[in-house]
């Protein structure tokens, strides 16, 4: 594992991906400035609370109310960016790392209806833990972060292995590495958490996933 988390970091600094990476960030950074854009609009349509300096209070606490929403909002955007860019960085790694692993790329529509539904699936599950969150300080993180684990590593490692084996195979093939994935899964969420950091978890954790993928087969077939 820690072998596949070194190369996911080299990654990041790889001029080969400096492209997608850029693509990706531009395209994070958009996502969270509408996002944003969005709330402030929203705030300056709510009526006067009794006194101005109540609506002016809570405008300016847009951005402190971002940033959290940012930490619940960062592993559903993991989750989606993971259909639009595993693809392109995971036929990047393995024609450069995994030359012979003769790989069946999945369809496009078929990526995106998987990051979409479970971008859904996690931020209904960050919502309806935001209440321990709030009430639980600590704990209620440490949840989140579990179940943000296992659901991201859970479909980038199968994304990642769909494109060399079928569904049955890729499943069985998790399971058996469970423990594996799942703390794998937790580093991605931990990194799509952090403010700044969660701009390149989706790129991070597609490469670890890869990597992790490779060796699993690898050690398998031996």
């Amino acid at each position: 594992m820690f072998a596949s988390l070194g190369r996911a970091l080299r990654l990041i600094f790889d001029p080969a991906f400096a492209g997608i990476i850029v693509k990706a960030l531009l395209l994070t950074v958009l996502l969270f400035a509408g996002a944003l854009a969005l709330a402030e609009y929203l705030l300056s349509l709510l009526p006067v609370l009794g006194n101005v300096w109540v609506n002016r209070a809570l405008e300016a606490l847009a951005p402190v109310l971002f940033v959290m929403g940012g930490i619940v909002l960062g592993p559903p955007v993991a989750a989606l960016f993971a259909s639009l860019f595993l693809d392109t960085v995971a036929e990047k790694i393995e024609r450069r790392d995994y030359p012979d692993s003769a790989p069946r790329p999945a369809p496009f529509p078929a990526m995106l209806r998987a990051g979409l539904k479970l971008a859904a699936l996690v931020l209904g599950v960050n919502l309806v833990l935001l209440p321990f969150d709030i009430g639980l300080p600590g704990i209620g993180e440490l949840l989140s972060l579990a179940a943000n684990g296992w659901l991201l590593g859970r479909e980038y490692f199968e994304l990642a292995a769909l494109r060399h084996m079928g569904p049955q195979e890729a499943s069985a093939l998790r399971r058996v590495h469970a423990g594996t994935v799942w703390l794998c899964g937790t580093l991605i969420a931990l990194a799509s958490m952090v403010p700044l950091v969660n701009l390149v978890a989706p790129l991070f954790g597609t490469a670890l996933m890869v990597h992790l993928f490779h060796r699993m087969r690898t050690r398998t077939k031996t």
